[in-house]
């Protein structure tokens, strides 16, 4: 079910904490979810990690969704995405500062200069 006038209703019952809204959108809208997750990061384990942390962020953040501002799988998708690209940015830094500190040094003189 990706009918935005269903999800719509779905999101407005899960900003008034519906346990049951909260499971139908989770239903419905998953596996997509699942699939942006994964395509962008490419290990299952960290995709479902960034599906259970979107929505979470939707559980709390449900009443902040504006219908005027795009559709429901819009936001959605753009939670996932979001936090995908946030654990991408954050292995890059966590793979920087493992670097021995010459080497990163090295690193960024390889640099093209502006």
């Amino acid at each position: 079910m990706h009918d935005p006038a269903a999800l719509d209703g779905l999101l407005a019952r899960v900003a008034l904490r519906d346990r049951v809204a909260f499971r139908q959108l989770y239903d419905a809208c998953a596996p997509q979810l699942l699939g942006v997750a994964l395509r962008l990061l490419r290990r299952r384990d960290l995709a479902e990690d960034v599906l259970q942390d979107a929505f979470a962020s939707v559980w709390q953040r449900a009443a902040g969704y504006r219908a005027d501002a795009g559709t429901p799988m819009a936001w959605l998708t753009a939670l996932v995405r979001n936090r995908a690209l946030d654990l991408l940015r954050a292995e890059r830094v966590r793979a920087a500062e493992s670097l021995d500190p010459a080497d990163a040094e090295r690193r960024a003189d390889e640099r093209p200069d502006p």
